[in-house]
Order: C-alpha cells, then sequence, then structure tokens
C-alpha cells in the first residue's frame, strides 16, 4: 500500500526567505525563528508519521542517501522586476530533510544538476545549500561534473537509452536510497512538476534535450524503469504558480506532502493543487506504463486543495495577447487533422500536439521577458511549423484562425521569427531562425529579446548573481573539460531533431529484464576535440542565447586571421610608404618588400593543403587561394562547418 501524508503550516511572511538562505543560517537566531521552526516541525511531523505507517525506515536505516532538491534556475536577485521567485526548493525545507535524515542515514549526499546555462555550483551557493552541506556534515556534488553510466531500458518507447551520473548507478543497484525534494508548481511543459519530473535533471543536459517535445511524459515516465525516490517530500511551503521554468508567482499553499510511492504523491499534489490528477497527461502516461497504484493508496491529513492558476502554456492566450499585442504568433504544425474546422480551437490543436518542444519554449521566453518587465512594442510575427498543406498550398493559423499563405507572412509589418526546425521552409525569409526540436533552450528567449530590441536583464549587471554564475561557469567547464580529456563521456551527443534513439540488439533473456547495463566506451581522439569543442560552446551559447557549432574555435581562428592578415600586409604598406616618403620607415623599402614576398613564399607553401582541404569541403578553390595568400593558415584551418543550430 503506498502511503501519502500532508501536513499543515501556521501562518507566517514563509516568501521573504524561501529562495535562499539568510546569513545567520546556523546561529540560533536562525533556528530560533518562528516560520524557520514551524518548517522543520511540519517537515519532521510528515516524515515520522511516513515512518510509522510505511516501510521506508528499512530502505534508509544505516544506508547511504542521496538527497535531490528542484535548483533549475534560482531567482534570486537575478535582474527580474520581482526579485524573489519560488522556483526552487526552500532551503529551509530542505535542511529539515537533511536534519530528519542524518538521524537514520550513515551518509547523506545533496546531488543536484541545475538547467543548462545555470551551473549547480552558483545554484549550491546562492541557494545556500552548500552552507548546509557544511553545517549538517554531507557531502555535496553537481552531477553535471560527474562521469556517466549508460543503460538500456528494454520496456521504453522513447527513453530507451538512458545516462545517470555514476553516483546514481547506486540508486539503481540498490546500495544507496534516493529522496526526491521537488518543489510544488506548475509547468509549462508537463503542467505540474513534482516528484518523479524531479529526475529530469538527473540525467545529463543533452539528454535532457533529447525528445523533450509531444514525448515528454512517455520520457520522463519511463525514467521510471530505472530507479524511483524511496521518499518524495514536496516543498508546498510557497507554492509556485505561472510558466516554470520562468519565474512563477507564490501561493500561500503552506502545506509539506510527503509519501514512499512517487506516482501517488505526485497525484496527491496535483489534486491539492485544484487539479484533477486524470487530465493531467504525465498522471495518466504513468497510469498506463503500469507505474501508479490509484486503488492502494492511504492519504494521511488534511486534503482540502488549495487552487494554483495553471500554466498558461499556449502563444494565442488573452494573456500573451495583452502582454505581447504588437506580436502576431503563426502556427503550421502539421501534426492535426486538416478536416477539424480551421478556427481558434484548430490552432489549440497544433498548440497541445506540441506543448513539450517550441510551443512552451517560446512561452518560456515570453514569460521571461514579462518577468524582466520587457515590453516588444514595434510589430513583429513568430512563426512555428512548416504550414499546414492543403489542395498544394501551405497555410498558417494566427490566434483566430485566420490563414496566412507564405507571400502573406512576407508582406506582414516589422521582422519576423521562425522557431524550429519544421519552418525551416521559411528560415531564409526570416530576420532569426532558432533551428531544433527542440531549439537551444535559451535561442528562443533571446530571439524575443533581440525583437524586443533591449538586452537580457539576467544576463546582464541587473543581475545581483551574474559574476558568481559566470565563476561557476567557467569552473564547470573546467571540470568537465578534464573529465573529456580523460576519455569519460558525460553526455550523449547534441541532437536537434525529434528521432528516437536506437540501441543495441538486445538477447531474449536481456529483453525481459527491466533495465540493462550498457558500458560506454571511451572516447576516442575525435569525440574529444568534438566534445571540448561543444563545451565552449554551450558555455558561450548560455551567454549569447543561442548555439553556435565550434563558436569559440571560429572566434580564436578569426583573431589569428587578423594577425596573420596584418603580418602579411604590413611589411607591403610599409615599404610602400617608405618609398612615397622617399625614406626608410624603420628599414629600407627593399627590406619591406623581402620580408613581404618571404611570408608570401610561405602562403605559396601553403597552397597544396589549403586547395586539398577546399575540395573535401566543395569550397571555391579561387576563393580559398585568395584568402590563403592574404592570411595564411587560418584560411584554411578553420573549425568545421555551422551545425545548424545558431539563430539567424
Amino acid at each position: 500500500m503506498a502511503v501519502v501524508v500532508v501536513e499543515r503550516l501556521p501562518q507566517h511572511d514563509y516568501v521573504k526567505d524561501c529562495a535562499a538562505l539568510t546569513k545567520d543560517y546556523g546561529r540560533e537566531s536562525w533556528e530560533t525563528r518562528p516560520e524557520n521552526a514551524a518548517i522543520r516541525t511540519a517537515v519532521f511531523k510528515a516524515l515520522d508519521k511516513l515512518e510509522k505507517e510505511s516501510g521506508i525506515r528499512e530502505k534508509i536505516l544505516s544506508r547511504p542517501v542521496l538527497v535531490k532538491p528542484n535548483l533549475v534556475l534560482v531567482y534570486y536577485y537575478m535582474g527580474t522586476i520581482n526579485p524573489i521567485s519560488p522556483e526552487t526548493t526552500d532551503p529551509r525545507v530542505f535542511d529539515a530533510v537533511v536534519l530528519w535524515l542524518a538521524q537514520r542515514a550513515s551518509k547523506i549526499t545533496i546531488v543536484e544538476s541545475s538547467g543548462r546555462g545555470s551551473p549547480t555550483r552558483s545554484s549550491f551557493r546562492i541557494s545556500g545549500l552548500d552552507r548546509i552541506a557544511r553545517h549538517r556534515g554531507c557531502e555535496i556534488i553537481a552531477l553535471e561534473e560527474q562521469p556517466v553510466d549508460r543503460y538500456i531500458l528494454p520496456r521504453a518507447k522513447v527513453q530507451k537509452e538512458i545516462l545517470i551520473p555514476r553516483i546514481f548507478s547506486s540508486v539503481v543497484r540498490g546500495d544507496a536510497a534516493y529522496v526526491s525534494v521537488p518543489k510544488l508548481k506548475t509547468n509549462l511543459y508537463t503542467e505540474v512538476t513534482l516528484g518523479f519530473k524531479n529526475a529530469m535533471g538527473v540525467i545529463p543536459y543533452n539528454l535532457r534535450q533529447r525528445n523533450h517535445t509531444g514525448l515528454i511524459n512517455q520520457k520522463l515516465v519511463e525514467m521510471l524503469y530505472l530507479f524511483k525516490p524511496d521518499i518524495t517530500l514536496i516543498d508546498g511551503v510557497v507554492g509556485g504558480e505561472g510558466e516554470c521554468p520562468a519565474p512563477v508567482d507564490p501561493v500561500d499553499s503552506r502545506m509539506i506532502i510527503a509519501g514512499d510511492h512517487t506516482v501517488e504523491t505526485d497525484r496527491a499534489a496535483a489534486a491539492l493543487m485544484g487539479f484533477d490528477p486524470s487530465s493531467i497527461k504525465l498522471m495518466q502516461t504513468a497510469d498506463a506504463l503500469g507505474f501508479g497504484e490509484p486503488d492502494s493508496v492511504k492519504v494521511y491529513g488534511d486534503t482540502s486543495p488549495v487552487k494554483f492558476r495553471p500554466a498558461d502554456a499556449s502563444l494565442i492566450s488573452e494573456r500573451v495577447r495583452a502582454d505581447f499585442p504588437q506580436v502576431k504568433f503563426l502556427l503550421g504544425i502539421d501534426k492535426v487533422d486538416h478536416k477539424l474546422p480551421k478556427d481558434r480551437e484548430f490552432v489549440r490543436a497544433m498548440e497541445r500536439v506540441c506543448r513539450g518542444g517550441c510551443i512552451a519554449t517560446v512561452r518560456f521566453g515570453l514569460g521571461m521577458l514579462k518577468a524582466e518587465g520587457i515590453e516588444i512594442k514595434n510589430p513583429a510575427a513568430v512563426v512555428l511549423g512548416g504550414g499546414i498543406e492543403i489542395d498544394g498550398q501551405r497555410y498558417w493559423y494566427d490566434g483566430d484562425g485566420k490563414a496566412y499563405t507564405r507571400d502573406d507572412i512576407l508582406r506582414l509589418p516589422g521582422k519576423m521569427a521562425v522557431i524550429g526546425s519544421c519552418g525551416e521552409i521559411l528560415s531564409g525569409d526570416a530576420d532569426y531562425y532558432a533551428p531544433g526540436c527542440i531549439p537551444f533552450p535559451n535561442s528562443p528567449h533571446a530571439i524575443l529579446h533581440a525583437l524586443a530590441g533591449k538586452p537580457c536583464r539576467v544576463l546582464s549587471l541587473h543581475n545581483k548573481q551574474f559574476f558568481k554564475l559566470g565563476a561557476a561557469m567557467l569552473k564547470t567547464r573546467g571540470v568537465r573539460r578534464s573529465l573529456i580529456k580523460q576519455g569519460l563521456p558525460i553526455d550523449v551527443p547534441m541532437q536537434m531533431a525529434d528521432d528516437i534513439v536506437p540501441v543495441r540488439e538486445l538477447t531474449a533473456e536481456e529483453r525481459k529484464r527491466v533495465w540493462v547495463e550498457w558500458p560506454l566506451p571511451r572516447l576516442t581522439r575525435k569525440e574529444q576535440r568534438e566534445a571540448l569543442a561543444f563545451e565552449d560552446d554551450s558555455v558561450a551559447g548560455s551567454f549569447l542565447g543561442n548555439m553556435r557549432h565550434h563558436f569559440i574555435g571560429k572566434l580564436v581562428n578569426k583573431i589569428l586571421a587578423l594577425l596573420t592578415f596584418l603580418v602579411t600586409i604590413a611589411p607591403l604598406l610599409l615599404g610602400v610608404i617608405s618609398v612615397v616618403l622617399n625614406r626608410p620607415v624603420g628599414w629600407s623599402a627593399g627590406t619591406w618588400f623581402i620580408i613581404y614576398l618571404s611570408v608570401e613564399l610561405l602562403h605559396v607553401l601553403e597552397l597544396p593543403f589549403a586547395l586539398k582541404r577546399a575540395r573535401r569541403r566543395h569550397i571555391s578553390l579561387l576563393k580559398m587561394a585568395v584568402k590563403t595568400l592574404f592570411i595564411g593558415f587560418p584560411a584554411w584551418t578553420s573549425p568545421g562547418d555551422s551545425s545548424g543550430i545558431e539563430t539567424g
């Protein structure tokens, strides 16, 4: 029997300290503060009751425990209009959980991996979880800085291949317990984000992006084949409603929800938020795959709901129209029945089939602009999809169901952005293009800033955590590069298409198993070079807002090209100036000409290599020859061609 416990908290002002610990954490003043004491009491009562009514004691007693918070991005004075957002696990709740576990577990390790572009090191520091680790004597690990193990899930349809940080293999083998401590909040991609959705922060960055589309619910549930939390404790002290992962608004929910069955704990939490769990696709998928136990769950405590506002995952909602009246959103996602009436509901249907992908990613960008206080004042068009083909003509539809042809779109005033690879047919006409299914996470956000003509406040000095984020990003980059240089895989290659990745052929015996180990080979030299380049690209992409293939390498190459051009042309110019002035500039004109010809001779010797490279890359031989004679080796040793994952 599954057990869920709901514990309510008394009235206090919990919001002001819900994202980060105060400086006096660990002192008597912090311990005795009424709201902190109330949180600890509620957490202890919920876990004590759960321990009494379930079998969790045997799972954690005298065993190592991994405890995972939910730290996507800690919105704490990050440049948004409202400086604090209840987006992440309340550190006061997390501290109470760690303290309760410390009385039972042999070892506690805090583990997490924040969202791409927000290194976990900085999330630990901003939220104060690093101080909790020091004060409570815990180990603390940023999962993106760990080598990974690979598994096959024979029963999965989407998440067939899964990589997890090596430390989580101890949970898979049953050598360690796993406690998930998520936030009670709504979510753009999955409607709610609770216990087993929190596991998305376990898998590597690129694997998160894979099939992060309409397949996301199936993908998330299938992770339960590999590992499940032994305890799920949901922080509902201050709930979050809105367009997460953009900043959310606080909800005075004042509850702690704890359970020994993650699906049933999430089901109870969704009902406590005022939602019908049976209408949530994530829950439907969990039940369809046999992970739910709705008929054998016992819920203790006050189950009266606190109404949460659903995430507004639509680009044609009244809220979006009111906030961004100058932007026309046009959808042509060819995954719906063409025979449906072409009205507002038709457009809504297109949105629903791609909620986990481009739709929600663009909506996240709009939520960020709103949180930053930025408006798009000039007319603009944002297009998603390759059009609905009817009688040989492609059509895109606005929020009222009005149809637009390609020519109609090109006549619209203002700039145009195309989001997602399925809209590639319009990419050549667009001012901005973010390919991918889904695109690099921050690309639509960056494009919306370009349409607004204003920079991102989170990536500026308006963000009081800016230097912490930058320093942590460089440190994380260094650790990840070190692992790669050792030949240790840390992720899958970036995938921009919504394809199901095949796995190796399984034996008859393996097909009967729930999971199968699939050891990763060490990285080859070529794979190391590609992975190292990608690490630099992803860091640059986090600041630029879009991903450019071999960005750092190309930037260095351009600098070298400028230097070699100056070295090549300067002797010629100085020789000419010496002739014009009829006096030497440094050396005589003849000396400068000899130096120039010597440099050019070196470039001539490079020509065979340059032309060979040009033939291999199908580049004009004449163009390559001219470039080599002017700038030398940077013309033909530049990094690989663009992978097509950049905004226009």
